[in-house]
């Protein structure tokens, strides 16, 4: 299919608006060259690294914002094990602590142990102190009997006082909410809903 002169034009300007051809100045018709490949992905490299380099500074000032908080949600096993490795617990925890409420595990889906497993080596490999408040149930047994060796420091709560499904651990700037039975979790990303919530930690934990 031949295309029109006219079309051909509008097609040249969109090349040329991105960078793949140059228009030769020509007081009589339009000329158009094609750029040179190795150039035009040098000149995308460029903008790349500029763009890498600025980063930081563009996602200081979105966190700052207002102090609105960031929400993300998830489910279904990756979900879940999104939620686990999310990037600010890994990369922004290491020799800290996090601490928080933590669920009985009865009627957990079995494809979820492993990955509370690789999470636990996680956080001993990157020295993440841990502490908790735990229910008193069957199901946190093996993790109970591994506290010491791991050097996670749990307080455990008679199960008709405390008894959630429900996880909810804080680290420096986040929160993080897991459901195990639905596989749903949530990370809140606010350092002062997170300092808030540490606060209630930090009282509950006192009192027992």
């Amino acid at each position: 299919m031949r295309l029109k002169r006219p079309t051909v034009y509008v097609i040249l300007e969109e090349l040329r608006m991105k960078g793949l051809v140059l228009k030769i100045p020509n007081a009589k018709k339009q000329v158009f060259i094609p750029k040179d490949p190795q150039e035009f992905f040098e000149e995308a490299e460029n903008r790349l690294f500029r763009s890498k380099s600025i980063l930081p500074k563009l996602m200081a000032m979105a966190r700052k914002g207002e102090g609105k908080p960031q929400v993300l949600y998830y489910e279904g096993i990756e979900g879940v094990k999104d939620v686990l490795n999310y990037k600010q617990a890994v990369e922004g925890m290491s020799g800290k602590e996090i601490v928080g409420f933590y669920a009985h595990t009865e009627n957990t889906p079995k494809e979820l142990l492993p990955l509370f497993d690789d999470w636990q080596k996680n956080m001993e490999e990157m020295s993440v102190s841990m502490r908790g408040v735990v229910p008193d149930h069957e199901s946190l047994k093996a993790y109970r009997a591994e506290d010491e060796k791991s050097g996670r420091k749990m307080k455990i709560v008679p199960f008709n006082v405390y008894s959630s499904s429900i996880s909810v651990d804080i680290g420096e700037t986040f929160t993080r909410i897991l459901s195990y039975k639905d596989l749903q979790g949530i990370i809140i990303e606010n350092q002062n809903i997170a300092d808030a919530l540490r606060q209630i930690f930090e009282m509950v934990w006192a009192k027992y």
